[in-house]
């Protein structure tokens, strides 16, 4: 764990900004599920009379994959207007003679997503971390690039057991922009009811967590329990599990190593200031 250089002359941290991959959960492609969502569509789509629907594989590959492909050149070419993964999926569907109704597409697409929810992982003490910063009075957001349906992804939230811990919620499909673009980070403030000033943003990746969080003028911690992101700029402070948060944020004060503990007056206490980037 890596604390700031200093931590005077800034205003206190009242509030935290998380990004959601690779910073509060991991992430792998699960196979079987997407699969098994797609026999599902398939069905779905024939019961409907949408046309010839071809095999499940093949709308995994053609649709499922071809949307996640867009999204990965997208993101590759870092532009910061979000892409519309609607539009993607809708074309993906045409481009086998499927032409699905509004109400057809989102029950399709809800089919798929929730099939994700079987490759998402919460890493041990994440969420006891969350509880704590909340505890102690933080106020505690979510501000993440995902361009997938944002009823797909607060079901995620929801069915993770993390939708509760947020005080704000903001995903790049709902604002239309993707990190480091500072009109994302403003819709969170906002969503959040904080202040730049008073925030720090904690994420894992230099250029859309760090540096676009500093420029909105927010404070910035790294996460590298999932990886250590390359470059030459670093946040304000850097630790290796989301864990250490607490620890960094509100130092032991006992003078025995120990945190504060329940009815402690040093549990209430404001975290440590940070010095201005």
């Amino acid at each position: 764990m890596t604390p700031p250089a200093a931590w005077s002359g800034r205003r206190p941290v009242r509030a935290l900004l998380f990004d959601y991959g690779l910073t509060l959960v991991t992430l792998a492609r699960p196979d079987d599920a997407l699969l098994k969502a797609h026999e599902a569509v398939a069905r779905l789509l024939r019961a409907a009379g949408a046309g010839p629907v071809p095999p499940a594989a093949t709308l995994l590959l053609e649709v499922h994959d071809r949307v996640e492909a867009a999204a990965s050149r997208h993101q590759a070419s870092g532009r910061l207007e979000e892409i519309d993964a609607v539009a993607e999926e809708r074309m993906a569907f045409q481009a086998l003679g499927l032409r699905l109704s509004d109400e057809l597409l989102d029950a399709a697409t809800a089919l798929v997503q929730r099939a994700w929810w079987e490759g998402v992982t919460i890493p041990p003490g994440t969420i006891d971390t969350l509880r704590e910063l909340r505890r102690r009075g933080l106020r505690v957001g979510l501000c993440s690039n995902a361009p997938y349906r944002p009823r797909s992804l607060h079901a995620q939230l929801a069915h993770l057991g993390l939708a509760g811990l947020f005080d704000g919620v903001t995903f790049s499909s709902e604002i239309g922009w993707r990190k480091p673009s500072p009109r994302i980070f403003a819709a969170a403030l906002d969503s959040l009811g904080a202040e730049a000033g008073w925030t720090a943003m904690v994420g894992d990746r230099r250029r859309e967590d760090v540096a676009g969080a500093r420029a909105a003028g927010l404070a910035t911690i790294r996460v590298r329990e999932h990886g250590d992101d390359p470059g030459p700029d670093d946040a304000d402070a850097v630790i290796d599990r989301l864990s250490d948060l607490t620890e960094l944020l509100f130092p032991p004060q006992d003078g025995d190593g120990r945190g504060s503990v329940d009815g402690d007056d040093t549990s209430r206490r404001s975290p440590t200031s940070w010095q201005e980037p």
